[in-house]
């Protein structure tokens, strides 16, 4: 080998080299082991029989068996390099007892002298340590191995600092302050009061800036209507006088500004304020030394001087290779090219140090150790169901190189029945619901741990499977194939057995829950009965799985497998679709159920004489609680006769929501019709003093019907903002109402930009009270898209199934037809 053009490296190397020279050094009593702790191939072979399959050790007969120990070589190459050291230093360095004071020129020079001495010097005690008892092959690691003794070193005074240590401030050079950097030294700075920003006016807070407010004018004017009568063929027009109100909006000058601008408050008019970063001085304390007026100078560290200091460090880089002698058999080579040189030393019989060589003794490079080695070999030749086999392992834990097959073939027969019951099964139809002809074969194959190990660690998506030494990876697809083909075909056949009870089951319950709670209530109850049934065929999967592979662990381990592969969705989605399908079907299709409502008995005499709606009866405990509760449980007509009653009584709880009914209609007997504008207004006109009562109690149903009178402009000037600004005070009382219109203004963009983030904001709160509408609306907006960066088709259809239990009509047809 020549040091100079070679490195070795920590493979095994591929060249053969002669033996070992009998000349070897004084080294450590190679490893000997009694033969009666020495492990046989034969036992191991029965023991993996035996562990890892269904089958006894006595299938196993040996023919006969060959145990030798074969040669090798390890060599350990260590390649020395003296590296160079300089370091920039200043006056805190503390030389220690043997580092060397020298002149700048020198510090450089007389490092570098000492490179030869120190490698020949690393390389004696590298030699010295190879050559010790009990020393391991691999007990010099890379990195220092020889670190410096001297450190050559001079300093010089700072020419910064001129040795002071300090430096002036570079940016108030001394004078410990500097100018402000916000007024720049004027000490005044701009007003940054809001809308004056230097110009000393702001806007009016009476007309925002506009320089105008305007009024709401009443006038009563009194016109003439005619009045037409026939008589005998002839008509004859009389006019009488009528008083109405008019409103009409008045626009005049603020009488607080001028136009729209008065003096700022906070500059008086100026348009400048004393600056206060710097309290109308001008300067601040120096950012830089914080007031010292100097700095500790950098190249010195404070220290006043500096300089360098160089040395030599020698460093290891440790290389390992293995060569076997010429004549060493195949084997022998396939084993070293499988293992790794430290895996090759930990299994070897013994190792034992030949000989160390220092290479170019004037300036050593490199030192090499030559281990000699023996690495137990055992062929055993072996008969199996009237089959040979030849089986090769080494080492001293006996590793595999080779089993021949021998256990693959025990097991394939299994499989092979496995096999042929899957492609049996194939021609039972497509109603077949057998399984027993499937479990025999199946159990002798899961029997084998080893079977069961290999398609766990294919599924978990290991490079290499599970006994990758012992079968083959033809083997183990195989063996993954055949399991989860019938796995598959177990959950399938119990599926079907199963499903169309658990159906039939699902809709008698919701058809008999439909029958005493109503269609939301049977959708749920049919699915949680749905539910139950996946648990229950759960519980017979593994019922059968463990009759037939011998325990609840094995069951829990094969349905674990099935899970993995995916073998088990088919079976899972027979389970559940149609009993959910049956169950929505069923709660969908049933109509809906509403809760009669008690009336007096002249109600319900429509022949009598009398109108044809009488009122509600007001029960003796009425209270605005109770009429607010009424309200929102949908009895809209009892909340409305209730709270005409507290009205009259003077109750102030009741102003708000009376007003906000009378407003909107609300309560009302008869059929619901489109009002028309004389009564909208008539209607506008008689709420707004009750809604008036009502704001001064901040009722939050007062609060929304102002809301929508400014955001509409009724019997008020329009004021979008402030009306928004009510309905939000009304929405944080928790207002469903006040919600849903905050959503509706939001999503419309209605007299404001449409916002899809706080109209979904909106409508998610009143869908959280309960309100159908509002989930319906939800959905609506997840169906086109809006706020989303796209439609989320699933999400709207749920909502609107859900709104569609809750009784909501639009999201019944929206369900019915897929489509809003």
């Amino acid at each position: 080998m020549n040091p100079s053009t070679e490195t070795a490296t920590d493979t095994a190397g591929s060249t053969d080299l002669p033996d070992v020279p009998a000349s070897a050094v004084t080294a450590p009593a190679p490893i000997k082991l009694d033969k009666e702790e020495v492990p046989t191939v034969l036992g191991k072979l029965r023991t993996l029989v035996q562990d890892k399959t269904r089958f006894e050790p006595h299938d196993i007969t040996p023919l006969g068996e060959e145990d030798v120990l074969q040669d090798f070589s390890l060599q350990a190459n260590y390649a020395l390099e003296a590296r160079f050291e300089q370091r920039v230093i200043n006056g805190y360095f503390a030389p220690s007892g043997n580092d060397c004071h020298c002149g700048s020129h020198e510090v450089g020079a007389l490092a570098h002298v000492q490179e030869k001495e120190r490698l020949r010097r690393a390389a004696a005690k590298l030699d010295n340590a190879l050559r010790q008892a009990g020393h391991a092959y691999n007990g010099v690691e890379a990195g220092v191995y020889l670190p410096h003794a001297v450190k050559y070193w001079h300093l010089d005074t700072c020419s910064a600092c001129s040795g002071k240590g300090r430096i002036s401030c570079h940016t108030c050079h001394g004078s410990t302050t500097e100018t402000c950097w916000s007024c720049h030294g004027g000490r005044t700075v701009s007003c940054d009061a809001y809308s004056c920003y230097g110009s000393g006016k702001v806007s009016c807070s009476y007309c925002s800036g506009s320089g105008t407010v305007s009024e709401q004018v009443t006038d009563y004017v009194t016109v003439q209507v005619p009045t037409t009568t026939y008589s005998n063929g002839s008509s004859h027009t009389s006019y009488h006088s009528e008083t109405r109100t008019q409103y009409r909006t008045e626009h005049r000058n603020c009488y607080h500004c001028s136009f729209g601008k008065v003096t700022c408050n906070t500059c008086h008019g100026s348009g400048n304020i004393n600056c206060g970063t710097c309290r109308a001085s001008g300067s601040v304390t120096c950012r830089t030394c914080s007031g010292v007026g100097d700095l500790r100078c950098n190249p010195c560290d404070g220290s006043g001087k500096v300089g360098k200091a160089a040395w030599v460090d020698v460093h290891v880089a440790p290389g390992y290779s293995v060569s076997l002698p010429k004549q060493a058999p195949d084997d022998a080579r396939r084993i070293r090219d499988k293992e790794s040189v430290h895996s090759l030393a930990a299994i070897a019989s013994s190792l034992t140090l030949a000989k160390v060589s220092i290479y170019n003794e004037d300036q050593p490079q490199e030192v090499d150790a030559l281990y000699a080695a023996k690495l137990r070999i055992v062929r055993l030749d072996a008969a199996c169901n009237a089959e040979k086999h030849h089986l090769v392992a080494y080492g001293t834990d006996l590793r595999w190189l080779t089993l021949d097959d021998i256990v693959e073939k025990l097991l394939r027969g299994d499989l092979k029945a496995l096999s042929d019951a899957l492609a049996g099964s194939a021609d039972d139809g497509l109603f077949s619901a057998h399984v027993q002809g499937l479990l025999t074969p199946l159990r002798d194959v899961a029997a084998s741990e080893l079977n069961a190990d290999v398609i766990e660690s294919v599924l978990s998506g290991e490079a290499d499977h599970a006994h990758v030494d012992v079968v083959s990876a033809e083997y183990a697809q195989n063996v993954r194939t055949c399991v989860l083909g019938a796995l598959r075909q177990v959950y399938t056949r119990l599926a079907k057995q199963f499903w169309w009870k658990s159906a039939l089951l699902a809709l008698a319950t919701a058809i008999a829950t439909w029958f005493f709670a109503g269609r939301g209530a049977a959708a749920v109850a049919g699915l949680l009965v749905t539910g139950a049934g996946y648990w229950l065929f759960n519980r017979k999967v593994k019922a059968v799985l463990s009759e037939a592979l011998g325990g609840e662990q094995q069951a829990e381990r094969a349905m674990g497998i099935a899970g993995k592969g995916r073998r088990n969705r088919l079976a899972h989605v027979l389970i559940l679709a149609p009993a959910s399908l049956a169950v929505l079907a069923a709660s969908y299709g049933l109509p809906v159920r509403v809760r009669p409502v008690s009336a007096p008995p002249q109600a319900a005499m429509a022949s009598a004489p009398v109108a044809p709606h009488a009122p509600a009866t007001v029960p003796q405990d009425a209270s605005s609680a109770k009429a607010v509760k009424l309200y929102e449980n949908g009895d809209k007509a009892q909340a409305l006769a209730m709270l005409e009653s507290l009205v009259g009584k003077g109750d102030a709880g009741a102003y708000g929501l009376y007003g906000w009914m009378l407003l909107m209609g609300e309560g009302k007997p008869g059929p619901v019709t489109a009002p028309t504008a004389q009564q909208r207004e008539a209607r506008q006109v008689a709420a707004k003093p009750l809604i008036g009562k009502g704001l001064v109690k901040n009722d939050s149903y007062a609060l929304t019907a102002k809301g929508v009178m400014l955001a509409e402009g009724w019997q008020e000037a329009r004021n979008m903002a402030r009306g928004l600004d009510l309905l939000k005070q009304a929405a944080n009382k928790g207002n469903a109402q006040a919600m849903h219109l905050l959503g509706l203004y939001h999503v419309r963009g209605y007299q404001i930009p449409v916002n899809h983030k706080e109209a979904r904001k909106w409508f998610t709160l009143a869908a959280d009270k309960g309100s159908a509408g509002d989930i319906y609306n939800l959905g609506l907006m997840d169906w086109e898209g809006a706020g989303l960066k796209r439609p989320d088709r699933a999400s709207a259809m749920q909502r609107w199934k859900i709104a569609a239990a809750m009784g909501e009509e639009r999201a019944i047809k929206a369900v019915a037809q897929g489509k809003p």
